[in-house]
């Protein structure tokens, strides 16, 4: 082990030893009542509630920071045997006004007025629930972890809303089973916190005040009174399903499969599938790729999305898009104490994620995360990410961290050392402190990748280029103006340089850029990129482009984004936009576009990409949802006709969320790939599915 390196974990052991959350921000307490009366969950705030406690006197972290909220909200809180519930009473002098234009579950909700509930339920001041609505009564939720920093938008689970507008505002109420989440059932307190938004007025106003940051955990409030040794939670979900696919020129297939959960105890559970399927699951939308690495892939297949914040880490030691189809998959998460524990181990043909090999034996993978937190949102622990592919072993194990000092300064870092066929040049590291306030950004960043480290972890991780050292620094501050038709002005700036471990510079970067957003309606940024870059030949790229948004927050958003410049010696222009709109109660659509120019060109290097996802809502548990996407080749401006078409994918989907949100009917018809990992196949496919929850 080199001296460098051993002064690397001296440092971070220090670090990691002595660091102390500043108490800024005052505990605050809301006193939580069981009961045994009913609770119909309604929209309506029926006697039952009069004997809760409750909150109010909420503060703005947005846009008037650390003012009292503009209109006033009320928070409720009881529990019984099964759920504990939460019930919000809204001021509003306008109630005309009130946004509520979201259908979709997990659809951008800010964008709507709404409230939220955050609960720290290990009370650790690390790792949160959050559940979402808007006035009409549509969903979000997901998990914060890293104290704030990592979010989770892909959890979903059952539990119960409701919303009604009234005379004088609007009043929501919640449900949340104990039997969805982890806890402590020894304990009688949780962290708590609530959220109001009011869209037209920009307002994002909180219960616990002063937050350094909107999301930081270890600044919550407390919910307390608690008595959790004696529930009636239910232990397991088993949800079976039956698929039929019906393929042009092919035979009728079907298709079978499960998924089951199962908690140990309040604090661990464990969740398997066997025979997932993956066909349904929406394509990827086209990317260009303007750099000379690979590109990465956003994860859309349940099994993996859900938890994937356990492992999301700066450098990506699992990148789950590297395993394709899987036969069978098992997650473990929980707490014991102090430790969070989270792991994951499937099955798969490498191959059949796009992987540069022959098709052969299955390949067994295996990522997991031990973490130790203390009570200021720190956290320290290990990550391993390990592929088996016939006898031989790939990937990564590290030690990662993230440490908070103050309420402003923090630090994240991994220290990793990757095995597989590369022996020498397999550690990589980085460490980055920070500064973050309510408006300002400052980090440093350094890191170190060894000559081998791509070809030990791209198996199961993702690294885009190794043989470096890099040096990263970025710097952003919000300027609110709330006048002169301006809300708030923000300027940032990020360089980045790198040098191969012989000495030699690869690379520097230099971004900058400045957005305006002006009150209700309008946002403009302007980038501006120099890069050099050093491959066959020194390369000097640069970019400037031009955004506008517009957003009515009744229903309409439009974008429009043009740059040009030169890439890797050739010019180019990009021109990108689209449109979200409301066309109907319950109806929305979004349409996106991409034109991109090369001069000269190569084959294919001028396209025109885009693509339409609409969803009709009957109801929020049934709706028609679209899909459609085509990529171009471009010899005139425009294309032609279908001789230009490179690739096309159409999904139209009905569903009908019978036992919500996991008990399903879905009639869905297809063109394109069945299979999630191929991007190439033109198939013409009509799906039937039934999943059911027991």
């Amino acid at each position: 082990m080199t001296n460098q390196f051993r002064r690397l974990l001296f440092i971070l052991a220090v670090a990691s030893a002595s660091c102390i959350l500043s108490g800024s921000v005052s505990a605050q307490e809301l006193k939580s009542s069981r009961t045994n009366a009913p609770i119909v969950i309604d929209g309506r705030l029926e006697d039952v509630w009069n004997s809760s406690d409750s909150i109010s006197g909420f503060t703005q972290f947005e846009p008037e920071y650390n003012e009292p909220e503009l209109f006033g909200t009320t928070v409720r809180v009881l529990y019984d045997s099964e759920m504990i519930y939460f019930a919000f009473e809204c001021k509003d002098p306008e109630p005309a006004r009130i946004t509520a234009k979201k259908t979709r579950r997990d659809d951008n909700l800010p964008e709507d007025d709404g409230v939220v509930v955050f609960l720290d339920t290990f009370h650790d001041k690390n790792t949160s629930y959050f559940f979402a609505v808007n006035p009409i009564g549509t969903q979000s939720d997901g998990i914060f972890t890293d104290n704030g920093r990592t979010v989770d938008v892909d959890w979903d689970t059952r539990w119960e809303s409701a919303c009604s507008i009234t005379a004088d505002g609007w009043i929501a109420e919640i449900g949340i089973p104990f039997s969805v989440l982890k806890f402590d059932a020894k304990t009688d307190v949780w962290g708590f916190n609530a959220e109001r938004r009011t869209a037209r007025t920009f307002e994002r106003s909180f219960w616990i005040g002063g937050l350094t940051k909107m999301f930081m955990i270890s600044q919550f409030g407390e919910l307390t009174n608690l008595d959790l040794g004696e529930l009636n939670a239910k232990k397991y979900t088993i949800i079976p399903y039956s698929q039929f696919q019906f393929r042009k020129g092919a035979e009728t297939e079907n298709k079978t499969g499960i998924d089951m959960r199962y908690n140990l105890l309040s604090n661990i559970g464990i969740e398997a599938t066997f025979n997932p399927d993956f066909a349904t699951i929406e394509s990827d939308v086209e990317q260009v790729n303007m750099t000379r690495f690979e590109l990465s892939y956003p994860e859309k297949r349940p099994f993996f999305l859900e938890g994937a914040e356990n492992y999301s880490t700066r450098i990506k030691q699992f990148y789950s898009r590297r395993i394709g189809e899987i036969p069978w998959g098992v997650k473990l998460n929980g707490k014991l104490s102090n430790w969070k524990i989270n792991s994951l181990i499937t099955k798969s043909d490498p191959s059949s994620a796009g992987a540069d090999i022959a098709e052969g034996e299955d390949a067994l993978y295996t990522v997991f995360r031990a973490s130790r937190e203390s009570g200021n949102g720190s956290n320290i622990g290990i990550i391993g990410a390990n592929r088996t592919y016939r006898d031989k072993n790939s990937g990564s194990f590290g030690l990662v961290s993230t440490l908070f000092f103050t309420d402003v300064l923090g630090m994240t870092s991994q220290v990793i050392k990757s095995h597989g066929d590369a022996d020498k040049g397999t550690w990589t590291y980085f460490v980055r402190p920070a500064y973050d306030s309510q408006f300002t950004h400052f980090h440093m960043r350094y890191s170190h990748f060894g000559e081998g480290v791509m070809e030990n972890m791209n198996s199961v991780g993702f690294v885009r280029d190794d043989n470096r050292r890099e040096f990263d620094t970025e710097f952003d501050h919000k300027f609110w103006i709330n006048r002169f038709g301006i809300e708030k002005i923000t300027p940032a700036v990020n360089y980045n340089r790198y040098y191969s471990l012989g000495g030699e510079l690869r690379s520097w970067e230099d971004r900058n850029s400045l957005s305006v957003s002006f009150l209700k309606k309008w946002h403009y940024k302007l980038r501006h990129t120099e890069e050099f870059i050093r491959f066959e030949k020194d390369f000097r790229n640069r970019a400037v482009s031009n955004e506008i948004e517009y957003n009515n927050k009744m229903g309409l958003a439009l974008s429009l984004s043009y740059s040009n410049g030169i890439n890797y010696d050739r010019d180019y222009e990009r021109l990108t936009g689209g449109m979200d709109v409301k066309l109907l109660e319950g109806w929305d659509m979004s349409y996106n576009f991409s034109k991109h120019w090369y001069r000269p060109a190569n084959e294919n290097d001028n396209t025109w990409i885009h693509y339409v996802r609409s969803t009709y809502f009957i109801h929020k548990d049934l709706y028609f949802k679209l899909f459609y996407q085509t990529k171009h080749s471009l010899d005139r401006g425009f294309p032609a006709d279908d001789s230009d078409l490179l690739r096309k994918t159409f999904q139209l989907a009905f569903v009908w969320r019978i036992i919500p949100p996991f008990g399903s009917l879905q009639i869905a018809y297809q063109e394109g790939s069945t299979r999630f990992t191929d991007t190439q196949s033109d198939e013409k496919s009509l799906f039937t599915k039934l999943s059911w929850v027991f």
